[in-house]
């Protein structure tokens, strides 16, 4: 698992590089499934996290929840996940904080 965070206005940038890292043909009905998927998740109750899976090689499961308090997006990524992968996940999660 990698996990960190990222600003909320980036997650469609996030999920559509991981989306590439992977080759999961990512889409409009991406975004549409997106939309208002933040609004009721709240980092301190795992029930209450968003849950995005993403199929290609390997598949994964990205998980979100907002920081109640505070701007950022707590973000998970599960799954098969090897150390090249994971630097770019790590890097992405750098760069949209």
């Amino acid at each position: 698992m990698v996990s960190g965070y990222i600003e909320p206005g980036n997650v469609v940038a996030f999920l559509q590089w991981l989306s590439l890292y992977i080759d999961h043909p990512h889409d409009d009905l991406d975004q549409v499934a997106l939309a208002g998927a933040l609004k009721p998740t709240d980092s301190d109750d795992p029930a209450a996290w968003f849950e995005y899976p993403l199929a290609g090689t390997p598949d994964l499961l990205v998980r979100m929840a907002r920081e109640v308090g505070s701007v950022g997006v707590h973000v998970e990524v599960v799954g098969e996940i090897d150390p090249v992968l994971t630097a770019r996940i790590e890097t992405l999660m750098d760069v949209y904080w």
